[in-house]
């Protein structure tokens, strides 16, 4: 059965709190679906997370915040810091998206985010769907990209 892995890295609680909701609504799916849509999900926050861990999965969405210029959340500093050196990990059986929050008055606007898909992408995995920008006010954008990302996600997960 596929399983669905929702990664989060969060400073202040934003990034887990719209991880969950998309763990909430993959639950949903799947309960409405019956056996017809059957797939497992799995959160997980970035600082229990290892490069090399990712390359067991097959579908992620991850969810991420920038702090300051461009800095990856302290929670998960580490995991950001050996993905972004990472030259020969090879992730091409992983299929992403990323969520990317962040503050428009910062001159690195989701600076974060947009490592974390650009480093995905060096090491061979495949964006379902393109990395969606996301200013303060994110809640406006998230229930959008949430139906989206789902639609473009439902049927790799059969």
């Amino acid at each position: 059965m596929p399983t669905l892995n929702v990664l989060f890295g969060s400073e202040s609680g934003n990034s887990e709190k719209l991880a969950q909701s998309i763990e909430r609504t993959a639950k949903e799916i799947v309960k409405q679906a019956g056996e017809a849509h059957k797939f497992d999900v799995a959160i997980k926050n970035l600082k229990d997370v290892k490069v090399a861990d990712l390359t067991s999965m097959e579908h992620a969405v991850v969810v991420i915040s920038t702090w300051g210029e461009g800095d990856p959340p302290g929670t998960c500093k580490k995991f950001c810091e050996d993905l972004f050196a990472d030259k020969s990990t090879d992730l091409s059986k992983l299929n992403y998206t990323v969520f990317a929050m962040g503050d428009k008055s910062y001159q690195i606007f989701c600076g974060c985010g947009k490592q974390v898909d650009e480093s995905f992408s060096r090491l061979g995995a495949k964006a379902f769907m393109a990395r969606h920008d996301s200013d303060l006010d994110y809640d406006a954008g998230f229930e959008p990209w949430e139906v989206k990302m789902f639609t473009k996600l439902a049927p790799m997960l059969k």
